[in-house]
């Protein structure tokens, strides 16, 4: 079993959006636990949509993203945030990040790890003439994504972005979990 101290939130790369959230998807803030219920995969192929505003704790930065589930029994996402440092129960089972202790912030024994807050350098983002002149001049910094960690091909990359979460450059981290739903009786 790994256990993984964090220092930092995570984030991965996906649709950002600054437009306003629709009123079917707003939640007020500050939220720890935010679920999402899905339908069973073999009921329905489609992926679901989910806005996840990224770290840190003041950016109005939202991502977007279509999210199929993996699991072929009922499930629901769970997104849970933590304050940097912050600590994380996950190991590698059948190719996915498997959460093996309950955490306080929501995430339960057996959750699937999706997506985590990843921080990385690169060019300002935006469509207004600063974010132009900047990305032109060269300028970069650390910018914030979500890592999708199925997408993974070895298991160092998921604990590199769990990792790249650092109060120096946020002070939260965001986890997106995939949990089982309890079979009806």
């Amino acid at each position: 079993m790994m256990v993984i101290s964090i220092t930092a939130p995570l984030y991965l790369f996906c649709i950002l959006s600054t437009h306003m959230i629709t009123a079917a998807f707003h939640i007020p803030l500050p939220h720890h636990r935010r679920s999402f219920t899905l339908m069973p995969l073999m009921s329905s192929s489609e992926p679901i949509e989910i806005m996840v505003r990224l770290p840190p704790t003041q950016s109005a930065l939202m991502a977007q993203l279509k999210v199929q589930p993996v699991l072929t029994t009922p499930s629901e996402f769970v997104e849970v945030r933590y304050n940097v440092p912050f600590g994380l129960a996950v190991e590698p089972k059948n190719n996915m990040a498997v959460v093996t202790t309950d955490g306080p912030n929501g995430e339960k024994v057996g959750d699937i790890l999706r997506y985590t807050s990843m921080w990385s350098m690169g060019l300002p983002r935006g469509d207004g003439i600063l974010t132009t002149a900047a990305s032109f001049s060269g300028s970069i910094g650390w910018q914030c994504s979500l890592f999708d960690v199925m997408g993974a091909k070895k298991w160092d990359e998921v604990v590199e972005a769990l990792t790249s979460n650092v109060p120096s450059r946020t002070d939260e981290v965001v986890l997106l979990f995939e949990r089982p739903l309890p079979a009806e009786e």
